[in-house]
């Protein structure tokens, strides 16, 4: 019985260490560990996602959710023996860690990003919407489908960012220009 007990507290105390982790914000040592792996491993990333079949990782609403970004690093950690390495060597032991790092750093930077841009992305979007709602020759169902469109644009950028944890991007504003130079964001990393 005694036995039984014992495992059982250090089952539970493995549990409540685990979720501490995972609750606790992003770090320096962390995120500097993480950038060494992503370095290692940046072209095996950037063939990969050329040959990944997105439908198979993303949800299917068009612009990836931080839960897709999640499972596209568990993905390549489960089946890349050369980024299972690289991770390991920086301290990520496990599939889940790996990704819930990977997308908390991606998802926070491109956060930052469309943050730092939401004032010309908002200004253009009134823009559009303006020569379009002036626009004669454009027929009012089209108007209509249009600004629609732009409308779920704007909700699937939402969407994108809605994982990402406040308390994680001090650090990651901090560590902006490092992490530019290992994660492709896009667009939004043009200034």
């Amino acid at each position: 019985m005694t036995r039984v007990l014992s495992m059982f507290c250090a089952l539970l105390l493995s549990l409540a260490l685990s979720a501490a982790a995972h609750a606790s914000a992003l770090d320096r040592d962390t995120v500097t560990r993480w950038i060494a792996a992503a370095e290692n491993v940046r072209e095996r990333v950037e063939a990969y996602e050329d040959e990944e079949d997105d439908d198979e990782l993303f949800d299917g609403e068009g612009m990836p959710t931080f839960t897709d970004i999640e499972n596209i690093y568990r993905t390549m950690y489960n089946r890349d023996a050369e980024v299972r390495s690289a991770a390991r060597a920086q301290g990520f032991r496990s599939a889940d860690q790996w990704a819930d790092v990977s997308a908390r750093i991606t998802m926070g930077l491109l956060s930052l990003e469309i943050s730092d841009n939401a004032p010309e992305m908002d200004a253009e979007m009134a823009r559009a919407m303006r020569e379009m709602e002036d626009n004669p020759n454009v027929p009012p169902q089209m108007r209509e489908m249009m600004m629609q469109r732009m409308q779920e644009a704007m909700g699937g950028v939402q969407r994108m960012t809605e994982g990402v944890r406040e308390e994680d991007l001090p650090i990651l504003r901090d560590m902006r220009s490092e992490l530019r130079a290992v994660v492709d964001i896009g667009d939004y990393g043009d200034d």
